[in-house]
This record gives structure tokens, C-alpha cells and sequence, in this order.
């Protein structure tokens, strides 16, 4: 794996992805992803066979092995069992210069501290060239650490009215915007943090941008 090399100046990228099952998320990082070289996913799920990735399935041997001998590789790392996030983590961290892709971010953090490897990722990754994707149904039982964090939150159609609050308070937006978002069109709103940007769109490609006096109240 390639030797830690600090880069302090390299702005953080990271980006909160939200949504129900079939909202969208998946495909929007894919999408996000489709022509980088270097490419790490936590896939509990099995959703990135093909495209390029190459497969490993709970082994954390193999997946050493394969960071140390690829120099640009799209690898989707399949656990075992959810205990492993947090090699996974450091393992993502080692490796640097890359993609990280976190899917179904709750099964493997709480409300509360980050899991440490996990942690690390968020606070320091930009050192190690990073950029990182965390992906969520459940964003209000995920770690404050993503809360605290994230360059860009983009939030698709979530089922529960609880995380539908919680979402609009880290967005800063009436939570009926986000009761509001259309499952089926993969309708979003997304924040930017620096510069801070509201906007919204869906599938179709089209986007605006929302002014923050626009914004209403509940």
C-alpha cells in the first residue's frame, strides 16, 4: 500500500447520501464513481458486481492482498460479517488515493462516536486523498461523526418521518421539502457546505438551485 503521505492542503470531499431503499442513492454514487481508477466499497449488499469491480467476499487477507498488488483497481468488498467494517476502514485508509464508498452506513455505526477506523476516514482522510461516499437509509441512527463532517448532504425521498426531521435540521431546510421529494422520480436535495449551496433535482439530470430566502418554515 502506498506510504502516508500528508497532504493538508487537499480540501476534504465528503458526501452524506440519504434515502430509502429505491430512492436513488446507489445510482447517484455509482454515477459519482463511473470513471475513477481507484474505487474501495464497503458492499454489504452485493450491488457493485460488475462495472470493473472486482469481488471479494469476506476475506480480509484477500482484500490486503489485492490493495497491495493493484495500483488502480475498483474492489468491492463483500463481509462477512459487519464486524469487519472496521478493518475494512483502515484498510481504505492504508491504501489512500481513492474513492471510498460506505453502503448502509447504520448497520455498522450509532448515534454516538464513530467506530475508530471510521473515524479516522472522516477526520483525516483528506491527508490520505480520499474521497469518501456514506450512504444511509437511516440517518438518524448513524454516527454524529458523518453529521459533523460532510461537504455535501444529499437527501432522497426517506420512508420515516423521524429521519425526514432529523435530515431537514442538518440541511436547513421545513421538513416538508423532504416530505415533498418523489420516490419514483428520485427526486433530491442536496447542501453544500463551502461554498453553501441549497439546490434540488431528480433522475432527469436537471437541478436548480434554491434560494435561502425562499426557504419557509414548517
Amino acid at each position: 500500500m502506498p506510504a502516508l503521505i500528508k497532504q493538508p492542503d487537499r480540501a476534504a470531499d465528503i458526501r452524506l447520501v440519504t434515502g430509502q431503499s429505491g430512492s436513488g442513492k446507489s445510482h447517484y454514487v455509482k454515477g459519482c464513481t463511473a470513471s475513477s481508477k481507484r474505487v474501495l466499497v464497503w458492499d454489504v449488499k452485493g450491488e457493485y458486481t460488475g462495472n470493473g469491480f472486482q469481488r471479494i467476499d469476506g476475506d480480509p487477507l484477500a482484500l490486503v492482498r489485492a490493495l497491495k498488488t493493484t495500483g488502480a483497481g475498483r474492489i468491492a468488498y463483500v463481509p462477512r460479517n459487519l464486524s469487519e467494517f472496521d478493518f475494512w476502514c483502515q484498510a481504505a485508509y492504508a491504501w489512500g488515493h481513492c474513492d471510498v464508498i460506505a453502503e448502509e452506513l447504520a448497520d455498522v455505526t450509532t448515534p454516538g462516536k464513530a467506530p475508530p477506523g471510521w473515524g479516522v476516514i472522516l477526520r483525516r482522510g483528506r491527508e490520505r486523498v480520499l474521497r469518501v461516499f456514506a450512504i444511509t437509509q437511516r440517518p438518524a441512527e448513524s454516527d454524529k461523526t458523518i453529521m459533523g463532517n460532510w461537504t455535501v448532504a444529499r437527501c432522497f425521498s426517506l420512508r420515516r418521518f423521524d429521519d425526514r426531521g432529523y435530515m431537514a435540521k442538518e440541511l436547513g431546510v421545513p421538513r416538508s421539502m423532504l416530505d415533498s421529494l418523489d420516490l419514483e422520480r428520485h427526486e433530491w436535495v442536496e447542501r453544500m457546505a463551502n461554498p453553501n449551496r441549497l439546490s434540488r433535482g431528480d433522475d432527469s439530470g436537471r437541478a436548480r438551485r434554491i434560494a435561502q430566502s425562499a426557504i419557509g418554515e414548517d
